[in-house]
């Protein structure tokens, strides 16, 4: 027997009831979920989203909040004044720096560290933070040509993470949440070229971005909404987690950021490095054409900084080397063969982690050691990279103020 109109009824009045019910239970119970931060970009594979305010916990709970271009950091006007020295620090999540307050970034501390120490005489010192989870170098480098340079730089600082960064420059390697949705550079007849393939995704498509984008706002608003994607996305993560395990496995090694320490054996990172290389130089160039400075800044990675020599030494005996520095050697001797600048973070915030006992990653005993930087991180970061860069200005005949990592 078929339902009668009121069965009918009474079904949809259930059905449309349900989600308003948990909507309205989500609400008063204000349960926190975290805000949907990127969105697809058919240059970039994803940005930040301009402007948007909301929760982060994956390592410590943070509000945050992007800037009118889409940046974690402070509002920037595209034009500079003739007194103001203008620094763009591209990088990945170690810059784009969501587990601490904005203020608390090694990008803004190292702003205030430049201007206090006044380093270059008559100049107002502005550092923008242009970092963005999961990006490779060649993410950065098409960052730099496309939207950098509307902001006259006149310095510009790769901030590099070895143990991810060049891994993720190629597509066998890369450990992104969404690696099929990353442009690469290969090498071809001696030239590095742009594959940018991934272009051809449906979901790259501008109907499908501008889906994508008004959905992400629809979810901006809908608490059941924002249940429903925080499952989504644990899901992806762990779906991504498992091709990082998988990939590494292939290659035969237990985990691709520990590959850094060593030459590399695998063809895989052997191709890596080159293409990581010639990125390098593909920069330089860029800048140099641009009239501004480069320098290439390599990050304290974790193992770099683990305070307890016991945990350190039986690290160095698993992997089978002596120390942590194959990386940031390499990447310094190639900077001295190119004419690239290079600061080496990992012997300054290693020598501070081992002396004083500190975790400069992770927010809790949970998880200290893991994770991004701490705000210790952050504040050892940028008071080594002004003291460097106080340094190249005083052989300028600039002001400087002693070069000191402080011990707060």
């Amino acid at each position: 027997m078929p339902p009668t109109k009121r069965e009918l009824f009474l079904a949809c009045a259930v059905f449309l009831a349900l989600p308003i019910l948990a909507e309205l239970v989500l609400r008063v119970a204000r349960i926190p979920f975290d805000a949907q931060l990127y969105g697809p970009d058919c240059q970039l594979g994803w940005v930040l989203r301009p402007g948007i305010t909301g929760r982060v916990s994956t390592e410590t709970p943070q509000i945050v909040h992007m800037n009118s271009q889409g940046f974690h950091d402070a509002e920037r006007s595209f034009d500079k004044s003739a007194d103001n020295y203008r620094i763009v620090v591209l990088g990945n999540s170690w810059t784009e720096a969501l587990q601490v307050p904005v203020e608390k970034t090694y990008t803004a501390v190292l702003q205030r560290k430049l201007n206090e120490g006044a380093c270059i005489t008559g100049k107002r010192v502005e550092v923008l933070n242009f970092g963005v989870a999961g990006y490779s170098t060649a993410q950065e480098l098409l960052l730099l040509q496309q939207r950098v340079w509307k902001y006259h730089p006149d310095l510009v600082l790769l901030a590099f993470y070895p143990a991810r960064d060049i891994a993720n420059n190629v597509r066998e390697l890369n450990n992104a949440v969404v690696p099929e949705r990353s442009p690469y550079f290969v090498f071809h007849d001696g030239q590095l070229l742009l594959d940018d393939s991934f272009r051809t995704l449906s979901a790259l498509q501008p109907r499908q971005i501008w889906w994508q984008n008004f959905s992400f706002w629809f979810d901006d608003h809908v608490k059941l909404l924002q249940a429903i994607n925080t499952l989504r996305r644990v899901g992806e993560i762990r779906v991504a987690m498992a091709g990082v395990k998988e990939r590494a496995e292939k290659s035969g090694v237990d985990n691709l950021e520990y590959t850094i320490y060593a030459p590399p054996t695998l063809p895989a990172m052997q191709e890596a490095w080159r293409v990581t290389e010639g990125l390098f130089l593909t920069m330089r160039d860029d800048v140099q054409a641009h009239n501004a400075d480069f320098r290439v800044v390599t990050l304290a990675t974790r193992p770099q900084v683990i305070p307890d020599p016991v945990k350190r030494n039986e690290l160095l005996r698993k992997l089978g080397v002596q120390d942590f520095s194959y990386a940031d050697g390499r990447v310094r001797e190639f900077g001295e063969r190119h004419d690239i600048a290079v600061t080496n973070l990992g012997p300054a915030l290693s020598a501070y982690a081992q002396a004083h006992g500190d975790y400069l990653n992770g927010f809790s005993r949970s998880n200290f050691g893991a994770g991004h930087w701490n705000e210790t991180g952050h504040r050892l970061a940028a008071e080594t990279i002004a003291a460097e860069l106080c340094a190249r200005f005083r052989q300028s005949d600039s002001t400087v103020l002693p070069q000191t990592v402080s011990k707060e």
